[in-house]
């Protein structure tokens, strides 16, 4: 009998003689195990999934495609950043056209901030909103009791998401939280600093945008696009192939310095 049959054995007699049922137990199991001090190993985390660039196109095609109100209302939800939730309070007046900032007043925690858009997008939101100086960004088509319209919900939006996405072709499954994902990845591997990644997507901890926005991977590529040498290349992908993303960003970064100090030199 090995230690661990008999460690079992000697818990059932327990759980028996102190007539402990099934749901019982496992607070029983979590209450032994934090005295006896164990710990479940962390959780080694992969790359988040996102829309390829390939992909965002044709889902943003497919929305427009469908109606103007859909495109641009999926066109928001995946450039801001904002989760769903968030997309569904947005109203007219948190929309500054001047400044180009949608400003998410309730987001998660409570917590409130600015999110800048681009001018082709502000240019959109100036056609949709027209007139109107109050009210919902994106109101639900139904009616409420009398001209008020119903309020989208983030249950509904996800639906949109979905059926956009499936009409467009895109086989993996396509929720608004990834497109979330995708607007991450690619501000970081446009160059922007992780801690302003992280005020953008209203991230308390910055271990959060770490994990959820693949820094290492979208760091190491635009570090390996500033490497010029062709051999630079073949060594930093050599290293990421035999050491994984952590060693091959490291070199990446160690040669890009080595060449920024290189051309100091030279010009001074």
């Amino acid at each position: 009998m090995t230690a661990l049959s008999r460690a079992a054995a000697a818990v059932a007699a327990v759980l028996v003689r102190e007539g402990v049922d099934y749901a019982q137990s496992k607070a029983v199991f979590k209450a032994a195990r934090a005295r006896a001090g164990l710990r479940a190993a962390p959780e080694r985390r992969g790359g988040v999934d996102r829309l390829t660039v390939e992909e965002e196109l044709r889902f943003l095609d497919q929305a427009y495609a469908q109606d103007g109100r859909t495109g641009l209302m999926l066109q928001t939800l995946l450039e801001t950043g904002a989760r769903a939730s968030e997309l569904v309070q947005l109203r007219v007046e948190d929309v500054s056209l001047a400044e180009r900032v949608v400003t998410i007043q309730h987001g998660k925690g409570g917590k409130r901030r600015e999110v800048p858009i681009r001018r082709d997008l502000t240019q959109l939101l100036r056609l949709h909103i027209g007139g109107r100086r109050a009210g919902p960004l994106f109101a639900s088509r139904q009616q409420g009791s009398g001209a008020v319209p119903h309020t989208l919900t983030r249950q509904r939006v996800g639906q949109v998401v979905r059926e956009v996405a499936r009409a467009a072709g895109i086989t993996k499954r396509v929720y608004p939280h990834l497109l979330r994902h995708t607007v991450a990845t690619r501000l970081l591997a446009l160059g922007m600093d992780i801690t302003d990644l992280q005020r953008f997507l209203g991230h308390e901890s910055i271990s959060t945008t770490r994990l959820y926005a693949e820094t290492t991977a979208a760091t190491l590529q635009r570090r390996f696009d500033q490497l010029t040498d062709p051999a630079a290349h073949t060594l930093v992908a050599s290293i990421r192939q035999q050491r994984g993303d952590d060693a091959a960003l490291m070199a990446a970064e160690l040669l890009a310095r080595r060449r920024a100090e290189r051309v100091s030199t030279a010009g001074a």
